[in-house]
């Protein structure tokens, strides 16, 4: 039962990240449908992830839009998530970015604090445990 809650919750999440992106990438395409993002002047979407497996569900998701979106990874290959401080680019990054996508639990307690520090207001946030629930 606690796997079949898992993979619920997977489902879940890239069902939400995929609707997120989804309508983000079609207000870009619908104010200026001939120009590209570099010709436009809009930015890229910026979207941070803690882990590896976001990361790479996000590009999945992402596909051929994948160009047209930063997507950065925290946590170098080898590093504990439970043991993990972010350094000031860290927070810098969380700071500034579109989409904010972190396990949560005990290990991401810094995380709290990083959102209050947020200079973008509109940063949409997943926090992976709690779409899970109970």
């Amino acid at each position: 039962m606690k796997k079949l809650k898992r993979i619920f919750a997977v489902f879940f999440c890239l069902l939400l990240a995929s609707g997120i992106l989804g309508g983000c990438g079609k207000a870009a395409s619908s104010s200026a449908p001939a120009l590209s993002a570099s010709q436009s002047g809009s930015k890229p979407l910026k979207i941070v992830t803690t882990i590896f497996p976001e990361y790479d569900w996000v590009r999945e998701i992402l596909g051929d839009k994948a160009d047209h979106a930063e997507v950065t990874m925290l946590l170098d290959n080898g590093v504990d998530l439970h043991s993990y401080q972010p350094t000031a680019d860290d927070i810098i990054k969380i700071s500034d970015c579109d989409l904010f996508i972190y396990v949560g639990g005990e290990s991401d307690g810094w995380v709290e604090d990083a959102l209050k520090e947020a200079a973008n207001k509109d940063m949409q946030v997943i926090n992976l445990l709690d779409v899970l629930g109970e």
